[in-house]
């Protein structure tokens, strides 16, 4: 098993300035799935209180061509669990002291033995690091777990990733300092919140406490693919309740019920990542909700970056406080 790659200039400040302070606010470690083509950030629901998370980035944006490498037993995968804050901390660093080049490398340390008259010191696996900057040269090693095994490594590469697309998805991105805005304000309200979408572009939130029932409709919200929003009639309802009750009755919209700190957490990420879009959709039989952030290509005018990808599955309430939907 070996892993080395030098980190290029854009690889650490993607890391440094959005991903890795994004999943730090969601939880205390995540997975790094290491790939011949890919690296994966991986936050399990045990990780975030609920929240499945996924970056993606392509090697050719977190590294440099030359010298990398990355081999294993299972088709060349490699996977482990960090600390992100002493990632973090490692990476702002060599950021401070203007680092030339960031190199690093899986590596064992060994540790003095533990007891008199043990056979061997033991072995620890770290993610060396060492770099050189203005009038100094630093190496400092980060404890990981221990390497998975293949059938860890299998999993974790079966379940980074939401496989099945939601029917339609509404792009927030340029409404999302509002709805942040708005489910703020919604929190001291009550922790579960109704999530409604419809192929007409609206999106409905609402919460319901006894006595108090508080909605908000958000209109003309791009519908992807174009082809769910193609050959619908006009809603002809004058309040949001009776909009939405009409797209429900033609089956064009869907609703679920989930946590108010789930969705405030993935509308947050967009303020460090700065994504193009943020989709989201509600998943076939209202099995969760599914947010996709899209990234513009830096070096493309107008079109996207397949190489970077930010995904979210927020788990709905079965056992919501409003009964069944």
């Amino acid at each position: 098993m070996k892993f080395k790659a030098t980190l290029s200039d854009r690889g650490l400040r993607v890391l440094e300035k959005g991903f890795l302070p994004t999943l730090e606010k969601l939880g205390k470690r995540c997975q790094l799935l290491l790939g011949p083509e890919d690296v994966h950030l991986i936050q399990s629901p045990a990780d975030t209180d609920g929240l499945q998370v996924t970056a993606r980035l392509a090697n050719v944006v977190l590294f440099e061509e030359e010298g990398f490498k990355c081999q294993s037993r299972y088709e060349n995968q490699i996977a482990f669990s960090v600390d992100i804050t002493l990632l973090l901390k490692v990476l702002r660093s060599a950021v401070g002291h203007d680092a030339d080049a960031l190199e690093m490398k899986l590596a064992m340390r060994s540790l003095p033995c533990a007891a008199p008259g043990a056979a061997a010191p033991q072995q620890r696996p770290t993610l060396a690091f060492s770099w050189r900057g203005h009038n100094v040269t630093m190496v400092q090693e980060l404890p990981i777990s221990q390497p998975y095994s293949q059938r860890d490594v299998e999993d974790l590469a079966r379940h980074k990733d939401v496989t099945t697309l939601s029917p339609f998805y509404l792009d927030l991105q340029d409404e999302v300092l509002r709805i942040q805005a708005l489910t703020d304000k919604l929190k001291g309200m009550g922790s579960e919140l109704v999530m409604a979408t419809t192929r007409h572009g609206d999106l409905h939130l609402q919460v319901h406490t006894s006595g108090v029932d508080f909605g908000t409709e958000i209109r003309g919200l791009a519908v992807l693919p174009s082809s769910a929003a193609e050959g619908l009639q006009p809603l002809q309802g004058d309040t949001p309740e009776e909009r939405l009750e009409e797209a429900a009755a033609a089956g064009e919209s869907a609703s679920v019920v989930l946590l108010q700190k789930h969705l405030a957490k993935a509308l947050h990420s967009s303020q460090l990542t700065q994504p193009a879009q943020l989709l989201c959709g509600i998943a076939e039989r209202e099995a969760h909700v599914h947010m996709m952030f899209v990234y513009r290509d830096p070096f493309s005018d107008g079109g996207y970056d397949d190489n970077i990808s930010l995904s979210y599955k927020l788990p709905v309430r079965e056992d919501s406080l409003y009964g069944p939907e």
